[in-house]
């Protein structure tokens, strides 16, 4: 499996659709074939229970600390491609100190981050798993706790954005958990996190925000402008209100942070026309210049050259990854559609081979962009590689 050095000993992924929790479960685990396992990185989606998966990986790895989210619509890995109703897990087998973690049923990042602070001081790097709406408050919360250290990680997501989204650990699962995993400082680590869309020279900004809420865009109502440059295809929501996740699947906003970098955001939900509000899926701070990007043909391609791009950065200074786990949002996966397995058979599958790779669709990717630090962003993929 590697040098002798590495603090990885073995990893092994696995993949069912199996329609029972414990068959699935069973059926992932023998795939992965790893046979003292310390450590579990799970997915699901909500064709199954949650807590019946839950639960299934807690009996069939006793304990093995488990990081588990669901995933929206299916389980992915490079090469197989998308797996619909699938669950799937990367377990990994490493020395002592490799890993650590730290769960809050409630979605406390302050009680995670001290559960995991209580196992592992320093660790190098943080993987979370949170729900929707959560996120930028857990890294706040994890930078107090941890200063300086980078945060990656997928949001858990459902199929269809009505909450049945859930974190998971060997205890059980929860609609609004928090999962953080500590990455020890003797483990070959890297990461990425990347919005593969060029800036167009449409630029506005937004004022009267609130979180992710925004009142205005260039001086007008937030939803008139959304209106004028997205056209017919939010008509009902811009009179009425409503969600516009599909319509702009293909549409990111890059919210231009304090220290110059474009953070991608999908536009999620307009107040309607009396309203005039528009709400993204990541936060926009007041005062903040939006872009509109533009995604070229990633969407017909399955966004196959960044993936593979994703993966170059996550690999890095070493050579030879022993794992990784993929991050592709969500609202991607709608724009791609069919396309998914193109992207996922093209040149990441052919990069990744021999490597064992998770991968999950989620409805927000935490990472590190540049000089911004850990932000919360949308319509982005990434890589996280172990050695």
């Amino acid at each position: 499996m590697g040098l002798s050095s590495s603090k990885i000993i073995a990893a092994g992924t696995g993949v069912s659709d199996d329609k029972k929790a414990a068959t699935a479960v069973a059926a992932a685990v023998k795939a992965a074939d790893v046979a003292k396992p310390t450590m579990a990185f799970c997915a699901c989606t909500v064709a199954h229970k949650p807590a019946d998966v839950a639960k299934e990986f807690a009996k069939a790895l006793p304990g093995v600390p488990i990081h588990g989210i669901t995933s929206s619509g299916a389980i992915l890995q490079p090469g197989v491609g998308a797996t619909p109703a699938g669950v799937g897990c990367l377990l990994i087998d490493a020395a002592e100190g490799s890993f650590a973690t730290g769960y809050d049923t409630d979605g406390s990042a302050a009680k995670a981050a001290a559960a995991l602070k209580a196992k592992m001081g320093s660790p190098q790097a943080i993987i979370m798993g949170g729900t929707p709406g959560s996120e930028e408050g857990a890294l706040l919360e994890i930078a107090a706790a941890f200063p300086g250290v980078p945060v990656y990680g997928g949001t858990a997501a459902d199929n269809d954005v009505s909450g049945k989204w859930a974190v998971f650990n060997e205890s059980g699962a929860s609609g609004k958990g928090l999962s953080l995993v500590g990455v020890g400082a003797d483990v070959k680590f890297l990461g990425s996190m990347k919005g593969p869309y060029k800036p167009t020279a449409k630029k506005a900004v937004a004022t009267g925000c609130e979180g992710r809420k925004v009142a205005t865009i260039g001086g007008v109502p937030a939803g008139d402008w959304v209106y004028e440059w997205i056209g017919d295809a939010v008509k009902t929501e811009y009179e009425k209100g409503g969600m516009i996740l599909g319509p702009t699947s293909q549409k990111p906003i890059g919210i231009r942070q304090p220290t110059g970098e474009l953070v991608s955001a999908h536009l999620a939900i307009m107040g309607g026309k009396k309203d005039g509000s528009v709400t993204f899926f990541a936060p926009v701070p007041e005062g903040s210049e939006l872009v509109v990007m533009d995604s070229g043909n990633g969407p017909e391609t399955g966004y196959a050259d960044a993936l593979a791009a994703a993966y170059r950065t996550a690999t890095g200074w070493f050579s030879s990854p022993k794992a990784a786990l993929l991050v592709f949002c969500g609202g991607m996966a709608i724009a791609v559609g069919d396309n998914m397995n193109t992207g996922l058979q093209g040149p990441l599958a052919k990069a990744t081979e021999g490597v064992p790779v998770l991968g999950m669709t989620c409805f927000g990717e935490q990472g590190v962009c540049g000089k911004a630090g850990n932000v919360q962003r949308n319509l982005s993929m990434g890589l996280l590689t172990f050695a």
